[in-house]
């Protein structure tokens, strides 16, 4: 067991940050052990993000002290369970998490819906679990994943207080192979994952037109929506060549979203120069080549 505490005094507000953390690590036998963390935590620098919706939601991000105010000092408070079952060819891991974020703002978040342009205050939590298994044969690799997540965001000033996380990603499995021949590697990977939050206008009254100058658009509650699940498969294969005792080359091929799946991974809304409400949506990469050469000598 190994314990620790950080203390922060902060001479502009006069006050005294205690953190104190844990680690106790127990093995049960030479195969499996268990392990608990937690710990306290603090920042006084957020980041800020300003999107551009005049230019396909473009970012601004910039870091400012804490003025704790309009920008308080950030404070988190976290614990894991995790367990790890190890021998020659199987690893297995599972940990178990939570974690609590106070002092948090609308203008770090990226909210693109009617949260954009409000400053205000609040939390969020996550809880979650994820589950490895890994296998090893003599010349292949393999290991799968699997994670499940729930965060919320909790604003005391807002209607509703609670709604789900923008980055949110509650089930998401990912599994990979690796074949290894003597000087060559070839290796295939996929990735599946629920969508993230988005909010939707309203299907009637999209528009609010009480300030004719600068009509807003009428919303759903926040994130009460979700984007299309998320599909990928990539693949990957390297060879080396020994040209002589000082000298070899390196090639390498890769794919990235090798079924040239169409996957969306973020979405908002805007009014446009007709003064409709128009959806902009941002996709990952479709099929892409990479090719590479690597010459040491």
């Amino acid at each position: 067991m190994k314990t620790g505490l950080r203390t922060n005094y902060i001479e502009k507000f006069n006050e005294v940050i205690v953190e104190p953390r844990i680690q106790f690590n127990y093995l049960f036998s030479n195969q499996f052990s268990t392990e608990i963390l937690s710990e306290q935590k603090s920042q006084t620098a957020s980041q800020v993000i300003d999107l551009q919706q005049d230019f396909l939601g473009v970012e601004k991000r910039r870091w400012v002290l804490s003025d704790n105010n309009e920008i308080p000092i950030q404070k988190s408070n976290q614990i894991s369970l995790g367990f790890t079952f190890k021998n020659k060819n199987w690893l297995l891991t599972l940990e178990n998490y939570y974690k609590e974020v106070n002092g948090i703002s609308t203008r770090s978040q990226s909210f693109q819906n009617q949260l954009e342009f409000i400053k205000i205050n609040g939390d969020y939590s996550v809880y979650g679990s994820e589950i490895i298994v890994q296998r090893n044969f003599e010349k292949f690799h393999t290991w799968i994943s699997y994670s499940l997540s729930n965060s919320n965001y909790t604003f005391d000033s807002y209607f509703p207080e609670e709604f789900s996380n923008n980055f949110q990603i509650v089930h998401s499995v990912s599994w990979a192979g690796i074949y290894e021949w003597k000087k060559l590697k070839i290796a295939i990977g996929s990735k599946w994952n629920s969508g993230r939050p988005e909010t939707s206008p309203t299907l009637s009254n999209m528009l609010d037109f009480s300030n004719p100058v600068k009509p807003k658009i009428n919303y759903n509650l926040p994130n009460s929506a979700t984007l299309s699940d998320y599909f990928t498969v990539n693949f990957s294969a390297g060879y080396s060549w020994k040209l002589d005792e000082k000298t070899t080359l390196e090639t390498g091929i890769s794919v990235l979203n090798l079924l040239n799946k169409k996957n969306i991974i973020n979405r908002y809304y805007r009014i446009n120069q007709e003064e409709f409400v128009q959806s902009v949506s941002t996709n990952s990469l479709e099929r892409t080549p990479n090719l590479s050469l690597k010459l040491s000598f």
